[in-house]
C-alpha cells in the first residue's frame, strides 16, 4: 500500500510538473501571437494562437483565458481564409465568454460585433442583421454613442445594409437615419476604433 501511495503521490506530481510546462508554453505562445497579430502577420499570429489554445486547453486554464485564445485564434484564422475554422472559434468564444463575463459585458457584446462583421464580409446578411441586432442595444448600454459614435455610426451604416441585402429593406432605414444623425452632430470626429474585415489573406 505505502508502494502504491508513492507511485500515486509521484503521478500527481509529474502531472502538476506537466501542467505548468503547458501553461508556461501557453503564455510564451500568446506573447508571439499578440506581437504577429500587431504587426499584421495574422499567419503567424494565427498558428501561435493555435499553439497557445492547445497548451491552455492541457494546462485547464481558466474558462476566461481559453475563452480570449479561442476568441483570437478564430479571428486570425478567418483573416487567413480559414472561415470553417473560424466560424466555430468565434461562436465557441462567444458562448464562453457568456458564462464568464455574462451575456451583456463588454467583452460578450465584442464577440457578437465580431461574428456580426464576420458574417457581413461573407456576404451572410441575414446572420450578420441578426448579430447587429443583438449588439447594437448592448453597446447602446455601454455608452458607444458618447465614447465612439462615428465607429457607431459605421455599424449602424453596415447593420441597415445587411438588412437590405437580408430582404428586410423595410427596417433598414432607421439604423440608417440613427447613423446619419451622429454623423451630423459629430461632424469633426473621427472613428476611435477601425476594425480588421475579414478580407481572408493568405
Amino acid at each position: 500500500m505505502k508502494s502504491l501511495g508513492l507511485v500515486l503521490c509521484c503521478l500527481l506530481c509529474l502531472a502538476g510538473c506537466v501542467s505548468a510546462i503547458n501553461a508556461k508554453e501557453a503564455q510564451i505562445h500568446f506573447e508571439a501571437a499578440h506581437r504577429y497579430d500587431l504587426r499584421g502577420d495574422y499567419v503567424s499570429a494565427r498558428d501561435h494562437y493555435w499553439k497557445a489554445l492547445v497548451n491552455a486547453h492541457l494546462a485547464k486554464l481558466d474558462p476566461s483565458t481559453i475563452s480570449m485564445l479561442s476568441y483570437n485564434f478564430g479571428r486570425t484564422a478567418g483573416y487567413t481564409c480559414r472561415l470553417d475554422v473560424a466560424e466555430k472559434h468565434l461562436l465557441e468564444s462567444l458562448e464562453m465568454e457568456r458564462s464568464v463575463t455574462g451575456p451583456d459585458s463588454s467583452i460578450s457584446t465584442k464577440r457578437i460585433f465580431e461574428l456580426a462583421r464576420f458574417y457581413y464580409d461573407q456576404a451572410n446578411y441575414a446572420k450578420a442583421a441578426a448579430y447587429y441586432e443583438q449588439g447594437i442595444p448592448k453597446v447602446v448600454v455601454l455608452g458607444i454613442e458618447e465614447t465612439d459614435p462615428i465607429a457607431f455610426a459605421d455599424a449602424l451604416d453596415e447593420y441597415s445594409q445587411a438588412l437590405s441585402h437580408a430582404m428586410r429593406a423595410n427596417e433598414a432605414a432607421a439604423p440608417k437615419g440613427r447613423a446619419a444623425t451622429l454623423r451630423a452632430k459629430h461632424r469633426e470626429a473621427r472613428a476611435s476604433f477601425q476594425p480588421e474585415r475579414y478580407k481572408c489573406r493568405q
